[in-house]
C-alpha cells in the first residue's frame, strides 16, 4: 500500500471583496502551487452562516492535506480563535477596508471623519441587494435610524473597477451623506500575503 503523497497546494480562502485585489497582484502566477477560493460578500449579512460556510470549506480542503490561508477581516465573532482552532493562517487585519487601504492611511480616514460608512465595488455595485433590501431602506426612517451616525461614504476605488463614480454619488445622496473616493493601496496586502506564502 503505497503512502499518499503530501500536498503542496496552498489555498487562500477569502471574499469576493478582494478577487480584484488578488487578480491584481498576480499571486497565482508568481505562486503555482496556489489556489483561491472566492465566498460571496452577502454571507457578511449573516455572520453565523458565514462561519458554517468557511468552516466547510476549511474541512474540504484540510482533507486535501492543502495548506489554508483565511483572508477576511473580523467578519463574525472570535473569527481568529476559530482559524487557531482549526490550524489555519488568518492574514493581520481587522476589517477589509483597512487591508485594501493600509493601516494608517484607514486610521487616518476614519480620524478626518467621525462617522464613515465605507464602501467598494462589490457593495456600490450590489447595494440593493445588500443593504437597501435587508435592512429595508427604502423607508426614510429607517433610513435615517440605520445611518444616523454616519456623515461620509468613502468609496475605496480599486484599479480594475469600472467607473463607479456616479453610482457612489447616488447611494451617498440616496443615504443623505457627503461623497469621498480614496484609492485602495494594495501593498500593505501583498507585504502581509507574501510574509504569509
Amino acid at each position: 500500500m503505497t503512502a499518499t503523497k503530501p500536498s503542496n497546494i496552498t489555498r487562500i480562502i477569502t471574499c469576493d471583496v478582494f478577487k480584484p485585489a488578488i487578480e491584481h497582484l498576480q499571486l497565482k502566477k508568481r505562486y503555482p502551487n496556489l489556489r483561491v477560493t472566492f465566498l460571496p460578500s452577502n454571507l457578511h449579512l449573516r455572520p453565523s452562516e458565514l462561519r458554517k460556510r468557511l468552516l466547510k470549506e476549511v474541512n474540504k480542503y484540510r482533507r486535501r492535506d492543502e495548506r489554508v490561508i483565511c483572508l477576511y477581516g473580523d467578519c463574525f465573532p472570535e473569527i481568529g480563535d476559530f482559524c487557531k482552532q482549526h490550524g489555519i493562517t488568518k492574514v493581520p487585519g481587522h476589517y477589509c477596508y483597512e487591508m485594501l487601504l493600509g493601516e494608517e492611511k484607514f486610521a487616518q480616514l476614519i480620524n478626518e471623519t467621525t462617522g464613515t460608512f465605507f464602501a467598494e465595488r462589490e457593495l456600490l455595485t450590489h447595494f440593493r441587494e445588500c443593504c437597501v433590501i435587508p435592512l429595508e431602506l427604502d423607508d426614510e426612517e429607517m433610513r435615517g435610524y440605520c445611518f444616523q451616525q454616519y456623515r461620509k461614504l468613502l468609496y475605496v476605488r480599486q484599479p480594475s473597477d469600472p467607473n463607479l463614480n456616479t453610482k457612489a454619488d447616488e447611494v451617498a445622496k440616496f443615504l443623505g451623506l457627503s461623497l469621498d473616493i480614496s484609492d485602495a493601496d494594495y501593498k500593505h496586502l501583498e507585504e502581509k500575503l507574501v510574509a504569509i506564502l
